[in-house]
């Protein structure tokens, strides 16, 4: 880090340590896109919570993708010696639309690029994609909490048994203790269930206290964990009742009635599809100083295409 005397500029403060490189390789912006989705990538869960086989070669913010639903094909009963009716399988597309974009953007000196040995590509790139995977979070598991099936949420969920309360978003919400913990993520599996969705790629995301409840609880139950030793190991989270449990500090939450309710989110992975890019990372000149402005842009889109495959509870601790 390089610590300069600079009695003018855009800085204005002697004390103040500034970035800079002297490698001037380090700024190409094509390797800096490349960290920064790198990065994004090994610190989300995009990847095992939606379906993201639709990302191709998204480049500008407002591209469209289409997703082309398989048919609900329809059964019918055979009597010998009539004829078979054939039905013809409408198409049931639907739009994945690229209209999320966010930005970083940042100022680097000239005389920091010489004076600093720092890697600024790593360091950069680092908080640019931390930042980006945050505010993409929060927007993601936002929306997603709005986008199950009407039967699959609230007081009264489940197609079948309609008497699962989960907790409706926005107006009350479920007290979760060490003790029934567990129950609360049967309970929403059951949910699922009775919605005729797979059990392959299911996922729940909870807040930190919740999973630190789980831990408290006994995972060790052979009917939920389907194991001899459970499903805590080494303090970890892993899988509950056929279910990958993640933990986020980004999931929606408000104060109903007193108390904080997180808006937790569960269901497989086909439900919600989503797609992204680093669309674009150029650099200025500054025009009234010497240096360099840096900016990126990440475009995405996000779309529920199964509402039947999520469900969402609403949780305070209890």
């Amino acid at each position: 880090m390089a610590r300069v005397a600079i009695t003018s500029g855009y800085y204005g403060d002697t004390t103040v340590d500034h970035y800079g490189s002297d490698s001037a390789s380090k700024y190409i912006p094509k390797l800096y896109s490349k960290k920064v989705l790198k990065n994004f990538y090994a610190n989300s869960f995009y990847n095992d919570i939606c379906n993201v086989d639709y990302e191709g070669e998204i480049k500008n913010s407002g591209d469209q993708v289409i997703i082309r639903r398989t048919p609900t094909l329809t059964v019918n009963p055979y009597t010998i010696g009539l004829p078979i009716t054939y039905e013809v399988p409408k198409a049931d597309n639907t739009f994945l639309t690229i209209d999320k974009a966010n930005y970083v953007a940042f100022r680097v000196d000239d005389i920091d690029k010489a004076q600093s040995d720092i890697g600024l590509i790593n360091m950069f790139a680092d908080d640019a994609s931390e930042r980006l995977r945050i505010a993409t979070d929060k927007d993601i598991l936002g929306y997603m909490s709005t986008g199950a099936a009407a039967a699959n949420v609230g007081a009264t969920a489940g197609a079948l048994s309609a008497n699962i309360n989960l907790g409706v978003v926005g107006t009350s919400g479920i007290a979760i203790t060490s003790t029934n913990a567990i129950d609360y993520i049967v309970y929403m599996n059951q949910v699922l269930d009775e919605a005729d969705q797979s059990s392959e790629g299911r996922f729940l995301v909870l807040p930190a206290w919740y999973c630190a409840l789980l831990k408290l609880g006994d995972l060790r139950r052979a009917d939920v964990s389907g194991d001899g030793t459970g499903v805590i190991r080494s303090g970890l989270i892993g899988q509950v009742d056929r279910t990958m449990i993640y933990q986020s500090n980004n999931l929606t939450h408000a104060t109903l009635s007193g108390n904080e309710c997180f808006y937790a989110v569960a269901g497989t992975k086909e439900a919600t599809s989503f797609a992204m890019e680093v669309s674009k990372t150029d650099t200025l000149q500054i025009p009234d100083s010497f240096g360099e402005y840096w900016r990126t842009l990440f475009v995405y889109g996000r779309k529920v295409v199964q509402p039947t495959g999520l469900t969402v509870g609403s949780f305070y601790k209890g």
